[in-house]
């Protein structure tokens, strides 16, 4: 589900704000439902009851942001946002100090930062409205799946059709108040004009001709077929749900779209097609993702969140690399400079200060000159932030095979058969990227090597003395969230001290303080390296791997990278990260038809494929509906 929210009126047109709001509220009070569910919350009681409530539960969960009260004078108009010195606050600490937030009208931000920096948190003070946004700026803030109900798929995404009936509803209004006598007279007015103006706007977008069919092509984007569009939403999995509320953010068409790590829950195939429309986006697109293909072919900028100050690039995240290093080195060569400037000046200072009349007034001089670049700002030295850098350590070795499917078949009870005869191996020297159409089983695959399913027909057989650990899309589900990082990992492995589980979870980007935080706190980035932490101490011999960077910053995925080429081990990895295949992978099996296949050639062949296989269903699709309206149109020619 997602927050979509529109301002309230301004206080300056309260007497018509008060009389529509008062009869719409009449109108729609026996059609509220009990839950602001996706799939039944309408734009206008959010855009009256939900601001405020958002707002005051950021203040229930401890942030607070504040901003320059000139920020307020944004024309309600406006299609641009411009917030002057923000602060952020979680918890008492401080993410954002004293930074501008500047999004423009058509422009696709992807935003960065590391793990635990407040990106989310950042996010979230944009989707309540905590800063000033302009009053014409509706925005989508994707933030949790759907809620299940007996709606289909396609009728929770066409249900923004609610939103259509009290926008139509709004319109009758605001034009009754237009026609009444004097109304011209009205110091608000133009206000309703404006707001009269947005709301025919907005019933454009709304096409109903075109709607079901828009609904359509998002869902079948995003992995549904005709079947699973007509499936009740409390019928599919949390990841499942997710997708529907990405395709009625997608519907919705929202001025300001805030997407949090929206590939998450897709597969490779969702995601080139996801690319490719949001990279067609017009309005405003704010999203975090840790996938460097994703930026690069999506965003137009960059909004990097660094030393608690937002920091903005022009082009996609391959130009802010080469831009940033560029800004890092002039930096560093000012700073170097006026270092060699300062050591020069003391020494001669110390030197000459209380010689000579002469050298003296020299020596003046330069203390002057001094003070002078002292108080003009000096250049601050380049300092990255720390990434974590971890190894694996070496498991000992195997004689391969050390795990081998033999004719496995296996389904779901009630279910068609998902794998049927395989035969497989993996082995200490393995790197497999498993890829294929969601569905096909890769997770399943995963599932059946570390012994959680067992096969209908066949064996896994695993080494005697083999060690598994596994990352799941649900790693949450192995932390104790209400204890520490330090605290779970000692009462997990009680032989070692405490000291030295403390070194530990430091090379793992587990450090200082967030070590004694209580993980629910945590951000998902932070409790995911607690994860790997955990896997790394159980020392195994072979890491299962489903989508494991799901929400680690780019750093740490290289980081990761880095740890499975140096890895002793075996790895079989599921992952929509493209960059990450290409950097650890000697393998690509393909998971689709029930069996399992080498792929040969590398995942960016693979990609292209993808893409020339969507583009041919496109082309598929539009021939059908262009087929089908010929047919009506003669259809309709035989009548008359």
């Amino acid at each position: 589900m997602g927050l979509k929210s529109r301002r309230p009126p301004k206080k300056g047109t309260a007497a018509a704000a008060a009389a529509t709001k008062k009869k719409m509220e009449e109108d729609t009070k026996t059609e509220a439902t009990s839950e602001a569910s996706a799939s039944t919350l309408s734009l206008e009681n959010l855009r009256m009851d939900d601001g405020p409530s958002a707002v005051e539960k950021l203040s229930a969960d401890g942030i607070i942001a504040t901003y320059s009260s000139t920020s307020k004078e944004m024309h309600r108009n406006t299609k641009d946002i411009n917030v002057q010195n923000v602060t952020v606050q979680f918890m008492g600490k401080i993410l954002l100090d004293d930074s501008e937030i500047v999004l423009n009208h058509g422009n696709r931000y992807g935003f960065l930062g590391m793990n635990g920096s407040g990106k989310s948190t950042i996010m979230r003070v944009l989707g309540a409205r905590a800063v000033p946004i302009p009053d014409g700026i509706d925005m989508f803030h994707l933030t949790h799946e759907i809620e299940a109900s007996d709606l289909t798929a396609l009728e929770a995404v066409m249900s923004v059709d609610e939103e259509r009936a009290k926008l139509e509803r709004e319109a009758d209004l605001l034009n009754n108040i237009m026609t009444e006598d004097g109304a011209e007279a009205r110091d608000d007015y133009d206000d309703i004009v404006d707001r009269l103006q947005q709301v025919y706007e907005r019933l454009e977008e709304m096409d109903a001709s075109t709607a079901e069919v828009r609904a359509c092509s998002i869902l079948s984007g995003l992995g549904f077929t005709k079947a699973t569009m007509k499936k009740k939403t409390r019928e599919f999995s949390g990841g499942w749900r997710m997708r529907i509320a990405l395709a009625r953010a997608l519907f919705l068409s929202p001025e300001l779209l805030l997407l949090d790590e929206p590939t998450n829950h897709l597969d490779m195939e969702a995601v080139v097609w996801l690319e490719d429309y949001l990279s067609a986006w017009k309005k405003i697109l704010f999203l975090v993702s840790h996938s460097q293909d994703f930026l690069n072919n999506v965003c137009t900028h960059i909004v990097h969140l660094s030393d608690k100050k937002l920091k903005y690039y022009t082009g996609n995240y391959d130009s802010f690399v080469q831009t940033r290093a560029e800004l890092e080195e002039e930096q560093m060569k000012r700073y170097h400079w006026e270092q060699d400037q300062i050591k020069q000046m003391k020494e001669y200072i110390a030197k000459f200060g209380h010689g000579s009349a002469k050298l003296a007034r020299q020596a003046q001089s330069k203390e002057k000159t001094l003070a002078k670049m002292v108080r003009g700002g000096l250049t601050d030295k380049v300092v990255r932030e720390a990434s974590f850098n971890f190894r694996f350590p070496d498991p000992g070795s195997l004689p391969p095979p050390v795990l081998q499917l033999v004719n496995i078949t296996f389904g779901y009870p009630g279910c068609e058969v998902l794998y049927r005869n395989v035969d497989y191996g993996v082995d200490l020297d393995s790197r497999v990227a498993l890829v294929g159409p969601n569905g096909a089983g890769k997770s399943t695959l995963l599932k059946l090597m570390c012994g959680l399913l067992v096969p209908t027909v066949g064996d896994v057989r695993p080494h005697s003395h083999l060690r598994i650990s596994t990352f799941t899309q649900h790693f949450v589900d192995v932390l104790d969230l209400t204890k520490t990082p330090l605290d779970f990992m000692c009462d997990t492995y009680k032989e070692a001290s405490r000291e030295e589980l403390r070194k530990f979870l430091g090379r793992y980007g587990v450090s200082g303080e967030v070590q004694t935080q209580v993980m629910a706190n945590l951000s998902d980035g932070q409790r995911t390296r607690v994860v790997f932490a955990k896997m790394a101490k159980d020392a195994p011999h072979l890491l299962l791997l489903d989508e494991p960077t799901n929400h680690l910053d780019m750093e740490s995925i290289d980081s990761l990278a880095d740890a499975i080429n140096h890895f002793a081990g075996g790895v079989v990895l599921v992952s929509h990260d493209m960059r990450l295949i290409s950097q650890v992978a000697k393998e690509i099996w393909m998971c689709d038809n029930k069996t399992i296949s080498r792929y040969e050639g590398d995942i960016g062949d693979f990609k292209m494929i993808l893409r020339k296989q969507m583009h041919l269903k496109g082309e598929q699709k539009k021939i059908g509906m262009a087929d089908k309206s010929t047919r009506a149109s003669n259809a309709g020619g035989v009548d008359n």
